[in-house]
């Protein structure tokens, strides 16, 4: 299809993500299998291995002694404990790894936890501009309603791996309509998802701009999205109306500060007003977050850092998905990390970039717009109490966000075809220079944390992969060794790069034996 034709129903590439619905997104879920436990003697013997980079002999020796101690002791009673724990449980860790991973936590969530996705769109066909993108906010939000509304319908495929291993999608059910909500020492999760077969859910969304918060229905009376002519009417009108009003009061950085504070200025801003309860609600329960931000970043690092921190007057932290455009046209993301993995935004992010290089960033479709009511401004009731948390809240946000340093690097000469060519593992490969520049700068092994899926198990989400290895430890030593020869040094990064291959791709296989 090229840019001038008309767009069909159904883009040519859409048959990769999504079906007619006959098999549902969630079709497999209850029957992939139990998240197994490690028999005690494995994971003693995994831990031990992969400490091992990092000791001494006399250290290592006398971790083996508090090992086997553990091991005959305490750890004995309490491995027996955590199988009676998980006797009844298709997934033993869930409840615990929402809690303690995530929803203790106190910092602000924005930037210590949220997770960002620019869109590489930005260095293509999307590159900053000084003319109106206000077309591509309605494209970039016209493609967010199109994931919105297939998910819904459960006409995206479910997931399998390379080797055909189905992956549960219980994941996406909380990219939408799920807000994090704050509480004293600990957060809870507020959802209103639902598929079409299970019920109805709330569909608009909440667009942010300037400070400002918009609710917007961004549906027909049929069930279908608005046309990005149609969406760019009413994103023009929120960006216009708002840039006449001036920065707004900036209630959503209250979202950005310590989650305490924002807890207690919750149950404030509540008590002020039957009306502030009722925003608070529309905000929780939209389906997901569209920003129209202010900043001008003039180059992908600084998109980064926007996605990452940004104005946090601008960002309701709080809830599961947020689309962002800048004022200058480049896209990116800030998400709540707590009911899903970075992973699921990539499939939203890589769907907005295979739809808009198939049109070539453009909308080339019917520039008709029906008449739609207007964005609905929200407003709520503030008295000095709620000012001042404001402010507070904005030194809090602006103390961690200030600390955050990023910089897109590309490494230009040469890339995965080269690492295939001499059939090595361009994820492998990428954490072996990893070691090697660590070791190069601080002459000892970096204590590297990669993630591993656990999706092939029920409501599985990440596992620890343990880059730093013997075998990675003794390639970097010999890389350092003047003495090395060549073919001594390409030995030993193959065995490296096999030694990380077999644990990425069997971090679970003792578990799948257990199973």
């Amino acid at each position: 299809m090229t840019a001038q034709a008309i767009p069909s129903e159904q883009p040519f590439f859409e048959a990769l993500f999504f079906n007619d619905g006959k098999e549902k997104t969630f079709k497999y879920d209850e029957s992939t299998p139990a998240l197994p436990i490690p028999t005690l003697e494995q994971t003693m013997e995994r831990y031990l291995y992969w400490a091992k980079p990092h000791l001494t002999s006399e250290e290592y020796e006398k971790t083996e002694e508090i090992v086997r101690k553990f091991q005959l002791g305490i750890g004995s009673d309490l491995h027996a404990k955590l199988l009676a724990h998980a006797s009844n449980k298709k997934n033993w860790l869930e409840d615990w790894w929402l809690h303690y991973a995530y929803l203790l936590v106190r910092d602000p969530i924005l930037p210590t936890m949220n997770t960002t996705g620019p869109l590489p769109l930005n260095l293509t066909i999307w590159k900053p501009t000084d003319e109106d993108v206000t077309d591509r906010c309605a494209l970039y939000l016209w493609s967010a309603l199109r994931i919105y509304k297939a998910i819904r319908e459960q006409r995206l495929h479910p997931q399998v791996s390379k080797d055909g291993q189905r992956f549960c999608m219980n994941q996406f059910r909380y990219v939408f309509n799920t807000t994090r909500i704050p509480g004293q020492d600990a957060d809870s999760l507020y959802h209103t998802w639902k598929s079409e077969e299970e019920g109805d859910c709330p569909t608009h969304i909440i667009v942010l701009c300037h400070g400002h918060i918009w609710l917007m229905n961004p549906w027909d009376d049929k069930g279908n999205s608005m046309t990005p002519p149609e969406l760019e009417t009413q994103l023009r009108h929120i960006r216009e109306t708002s840039d006449e009003m001036g920065k707004g009061p900036g209630v959503p950085v209250l979202t950005c500060d310590n989650r305490n504070n924002w807890a207690q200025n919750r149950d404030w801003l509540k008590s002020i007003s039957l009306n502030n309860m009722t925003c608070l609600n529309t905000i929780e329960s939209a389906a997901f977050v569209y920003v129209l931000d202010d900043s001008k970043p003039s180059n992908y690092s600084e998109l980064c850092w926007e996605g990452l921190c940004g104005d946090t007057t601008n960002r309701w932290a709080d809830k599961s998905t947020t689309c962002i455009m800048t004022r200058n046209g480049m896209g990116t993301m800030n998400n709540d990390h707590t009911p899903y993995d970075a992973m699921v935004s990539v499939v939203l992010c890589h769907y907005t970039v295979m739809l808009m290089e198939e049109w070539g960033g453009k909308w080339s479709g019917s520039p008709s717009v029906r008449n739609f009511p207007m964005p609905n401004l929200l407003q709520f009731d503030m008295d000095m109490k709620i000012i001042q948390a404001i402010d507070e809240a904005k030194a809090n946000s602006l103390h961690y966000t200030q600390n955050v340093a990023v910089t897109h690097y590309v490494f230009d000469k040469y890339g995965k075809d080269l690492m295939k060519l001499h059939r090595l593992h361009p994820d492998a490969y990428v954490q072996m220079a990893l070691q090697l520049s660590y070791q190069r700068m601080h002459n000892k092994p970096a204590p590297t944390y990669e993630t591993a899926t656990t999706r092939q198990f029920y409501h599985g989400r990440t596992e620890t992969m343990r880059s730093c290895t013997v075998e990675s430890t003794e390639w970097t030593h010999s890389m350092l060794d003047p003495k090395a020869t060549n073919a001594e040094k390409r030995q030993k990064l193959i065995t490296a790069i096999k030694t990380h291959i077999f644990f990425l791709l069997n971090v679970w296989t003792l578990l799948h034996c257990v199973y």
